[in-house]
């Protein structure tokens, strides 16, 4: 007897980042919902914070087998480049496994990993279901990381012919993702791609004492906070100039928790310009992170120019969750900027406008009432449209009835 599905994905529970939280989340749902689920993944380093792990257990009623592979610093673009060929290697040696399932659901991140259910598909039978966290690749198109007609460019397009043929349903995250795949992938029909979003992944602390200590604030203070990935696909620079000008504002703070390639960079800003209102810390879980969004007045989204359509920043769900203001500093045209608008919840400021992004910032500050009640719309909105709930009920009738 097969079993139902297998999770193919490079982080995976017990990590903490986005990437691996998601699709346990789904797994586990699934396993609850009578489903017998499995994961293949990598094995667990940059994102975990506790005790070693065993190759082999189960958790939440998945069966998780955890694969060893090369894992280099993922803030160079060369050791990311590393860490993806070395799992999806290591990875496709488990290749004669997948028989052994119905549907084997894979992720985008590394955009090389669907090569092996598209294999398994042919060779096997195991049918696919592909799950475009990010859309490549346009998405390293626009971040710079690819030329497109290279050598990688030609063998990514291949497999996306197969991969998007293959596939019994795409899971795109949003309705703007979705558009832009049939769009752009002729070999996929609009019963075949469902927009599901995803959700916040955290808890949600209290303001309290403690958590303006943690970070060393104080109750008054209207603090302004990035978090998640600075890395290729987040334009950081309008930020920065907004922080710029509000230089030396002791009533105003400025808050970056995260990582990525990018974080250097905010950094060596800070310094350069003696700014003295502004403080980066370094990936945060648990209670920290939820704390820090508890201190946070505002936070701050944002996308390079030229990714409308490609991926979706996973932090705003639970800027959302939070009851946070969202500043989303994005293409005017993008889903986020209309979305912030007809929503009331926060203001969309266009890429570079620095000076109407520090405006903005101030006019929060300064009408904390209105502040606050985005903050409320922003939370309504989340449980109405991005609740975990959601997300795993059109999960749930992915597989009872579209497959």
């Amino acid at each position: 007897m097969k079993k139902d599905i297998l999770f193919l994905c490079q982080f995976f529970y017990p990590e903490q980042n986005s990437s691996a939280t998601l699709p346990f989340d789904t797994a586990r749902y699934l396993a609850a919902r009578g489903f017998s689920v499995d994961a293949l993944c990598g094995y667990p380093k940059e994102y975990n914070f506790g005790e070693r792990s065993p190759l082999k257990e189960n958790a939440g009623g998945v069966g998780i087998r955890r694969i060893r592979y090369m894992q280099l610093r993922r803030s160079s673009r060369l050791g990311r480049l590393v860490n993806y060929f070395s799992f999806t290697f290591s990875a496709l040696l488990h290749l004669p496994l997948l028989k052994n399932y119905k549907w084997v659901m894979v992720y985008s991140n590394p955009p090389v990993l669907p090569l092996i259910p598209v294999l398994a598909n042919s060779l096997l039978g195991t049918r696919l279901v592909f799950v475009a966290y990010d859309v490549y690749p346009e998405v390293a198109y626009a971040s710079g990381s690819l030329r497109p007609g290279s050598l990688i460019d030609r063998v990514m397009k291949r497999l996306n012919r197969r991969l998007y043929s293959r596939a019994s349903m795409v899971v795109a995250l949003t309705d703007e993702m979705r558009d832009f795949l049939l769009e752009n992938r002729p070999q996929l029909s609009p019963e075949r791609v469902t927009a599901i979003a995803n959700w916040a992944h955290e808890g949600r602390a209290p303001v309290c004492p403690q958590a303006y200590e943690r970070f060393g604030y104080r109750p008054g203070q209207f603090i302004v906070a990035y978090f998640g990935n600075m890395g290729v696909c987040q334009e950081m620079e309008t930020l920065l100039g907004a922080m710029k000008e509000l230089k030396g504002r002791e009533d105003i703070q400025f808050l970056f928790v995260g990582h990525g390639s990018k974080i250097n960079r905010v950094r060596q800003f800070i310094a350069e310009e003696g700014i003295s209102n502004a403080k980066v810390f370094g990936f945060l879980t648990g209670e920290d992170f939820e704390y820090a969004v508890a201190v946070t007045s505002c936070c701050v989204v944002s996308l390079e120019k030229g990714l409308k359509g490609t991926c979706a920043p996973s932090k705003y769900y639970s800027y959302l969750q939070g009851g946070k203001p969202v500043l989303a500093v994005v293409e005017e045209d993008s889903y986020l900027a209309q979305e912030v608008e007809k929503e009331r919840i926060g203001c969309a400021v266009s890429l570079g406008d620095s000076k109407g992004l520090a405006a903005d910032i101030c006019s929060l500050a300064a009408h904390p009432e209105s502040a606050a009640e985005m903050g409320l719309r922003a939370e309504k909105l989340y449980l109405s449209k991005y609740a975990y709930e959601k997300a795993m009920e059109k999960y749930l009738d992915l597989f009872e009835s579209r497959l």
